[in-house]
């Protein structure tokens, strides 16, 4: 699970500079790890109407993390929409207490079909494959883990 709080600024009439922190907690077996990070991000709508979502974490034990992401919007009707996502994670030194290695760490695939009720209610079913990559695939198939995974969504977008 992670929380981010964040102050957001607009810098240009498309791009949102954001500032604040980040909470993850992570699940397993035994002990559940509490993390907390700086961030500093940038957000926006670039060219050809791609939003975008970079964000750079910096953790309490001075780890740094990046996390790239891009969308777009393909809207079939005028309430339905068809919402391709494309998320990266990057690392920039190894983090063995998060089973992470340097470099590319993470990609996720999405496709969401979405029905906008109204633009700030609408209710979603989707697919997401995700797989590990570099360093920290060799570290999770090391220890037994799982490297991809395909999950399928439902949920409810929310904009205010």
């Amino acid at each position: 699970m992670e929380t981010d709080l964040l102050y957001s600024r607009l810098i240009t009439p498309f791009c949102n500079f954001q500032l604040g922190v980040q909470y993850a907690n992570e699940w397993g077996e035994g002990d559940n790890e509490d993390r907390w990070s700086g961030v500093i991000a940038l957000q926006g709508l670039a060219p050809y109407k791609f939003e975008f979502d970079n964000s750079l974490y910096i953790s309490e034990d001075g780890d740094f993390s990046l996390e790239v992401e891009a969308e777009y919007d393909l809207r079939i009707t005028q309430r339905l929409v068809l919402q391709p996502l494309v998320a990266m994670g990057f690392a920039f030194q190894d983090i063995p207490e998060r089973s992470l290695g340097t470099g590319m760490t993470s990609v996720k695939l999405d496709l969401r079909l979405r029905y906008e009720i109204k633009r700030e209610f609408a209710p979603y079913l989707g697919l997401r494959s995700s797989f590990l990559v570099g360093k920290t695939d060799n570290i999770a198939e090391a220890s037994g883990q799982d490297t991809e995974q395909l999950l399928f969504l439902a949920g409810v977008r929310f904009a205010f």
